[in-house]
């Protein structure tokens, strides 16, 4: 499906050109680094968000929300303070040192939920999972639309387990993962382990255990994978997940990480079959990674014409003359309580103007109707490649149901 869009494409467009002609977001130089969703643009935004936030409940996990405004103590304690304070952005009272900090990761903040009351051995695997605005400095020259923001959303999810959980919770991962993306159409994925790197947290003992397990949940997935020697972060080694797409770019996207180190440095617990107290691991988990980012992806992999169960304006309505204008309004109507969103046309205009516009627009279901139509309560539904079928205005609906539905 993703080459075949690429046949028809003679010059790529980069995304943020793409977004103009959806009408999606825009910058501003009072928000550098940030996003201003147009309503089409937040309509895509949420159709990415709810799709995975479906298989992440479906997975076991509870959504929560977690401040984006947290004291230094927290992030000294988590050791983001030491090695990543230069990409935070920081703040406190007037004339006084630093004594908070934007969050530019949400696992310290699930942290203090797990900590909350110690939990049995019967109450792990602990899944929580957040949909989080974090913020990170990153420098002016290196902001790029939506691939690289100083404001984003995380779809950050953390598993707090036992040692002998880790590879069945990454080999579920890894399962999600490709579901994701497969629903997307991006079938090739490169797996890479990300090891230990020059400075880090930790006994080297725990990082090799940490190391082979991962090596051994994506051999299990009969996943082949190459290692990226010191690429891994401070506090634990992680899989990184790097799809590629029909003109053969990369884009490294979801993530997981076993993390040994914040467990500690937060003194989690559990209490084990013997009643023992015995302290778990943490596995740092994303997908899409961040969600502007993932759009931006999409964009320029499908140049726009997105399929329909994700596309924010999925249908378009013409009417060919005045006759048909009511018809056509009561089927957007109809669409509306069936919760798909349409632009309607009822100027008048040419139809072939109309169907041009909408075609610029990237709608990939255009139905058009006129007098004829009209006194038989049909409509011509015109695909994005041109094929075009007659249906009654009941039947259309069922068929655009399942078009727009993954």
């Amino acid at each position: 499906m993703l080459r075949d869009i690429h046949k028809e494409a003679k010059i790529m467009e980069k995304h943020r050109k793409i977004a103009q002609q959806l009408d999606l977001f825009h910058s501003e130089p009072s928000g550098p680094g940030m996003v201003f969703w147009h309503p089409n643009g937040w309509r895509l935004f949420n159709k990415v968000k709810r799709h995975i936030q479906k298989l992440y409940e479906a997975s076991g996990f509870v959504e929560i929300s977690t401040p984006v405004f947290l004291k230094k103590e927290l992030w000294e304690t988590s050791g983001h303070w030491e090695k990543f304070s230069e990409n935070m952005f920081v703040g406190g009272a007037n004339n006084e040192e630093p004594q908070c900090a934007l969050k530019p990761m949400s696992c310290p903040a699930h942290i203090l939920f797990f900590k909350r009351g110690v939990l049995s051995y019967r109450s792990l695997p602990y899944r929580v999972f957040e949909f989080g605005q974090v913020h990170r400095n990153e420098p002016s020259g290196a902001l790029n639309g939506l691939m690289r923001l100083r404001q984003f959303t995380q779809d950050d999810a953390h598993v707090v387990c036992r040692w002998q959980d880790c590879v069945r919770e990454i080999r579920l991962f890894l399962a999600r993962a490709r579901k994701v993306y497969g629903d997307y159409g991006y079938h090739h994925l490169d797996v890479r382990i990300s090891t230990r790197p020059q400075e880090y947290f930790g006994d080297d003992s725990d990082w090799s255990r940490a190391e082979q397990l991962l090596e051994q949940a994506c051999r299990e997935a009969k996943l082949d994978f190459q290692m990226q020697p010191g690429e891994g972060a401070f506090y634990g080694p992680k899989i990184e997940l790097v799809l590629k797409d029909s003109q053969d770019r990369q884009w490294q996207c979801g993530t997981i990480q076993l993390d040994f180190n914040m467990p500690r440095r937060f003194e989690l617990e559990y209490v084990d079959e013997s009643g023992e107290r015995k302290m778990p691991v943490m596995l740092h988990q994303a997908v899409y990674g961040s969600l502007e980012r993932w759009i931006g992806i999409l964009l320029e992999t499908y140049q726009g014409n997105l399929p329909e169960w994700v596309h924010p304006q999925p249908v378009a309505i013409a009417s060919i003359g005045e006759k048909a204008i009511e018809h056509c309004r009561q089927m957007q109507q109809n669409l509306l309580e069936l919760g798909i969103p349409s632009v309607l046309n009822v100027q008048q205009q040419g139809i072939g103007k109309k169907i041009k516009m909408f075609h610029q627009q990237k709608v990939p279901l255009v139905l058009i109707a006129g007098e004829q139509e009209a006194s038989c309560n049909e409509f011509v539904l015109r695909h994005r490649d041109g094929e075009q079928q007659t249906f009654s205005a009941d039947k259309l609906l069922e068929v655009i149901q399942k078009k727009v539905s993954l």
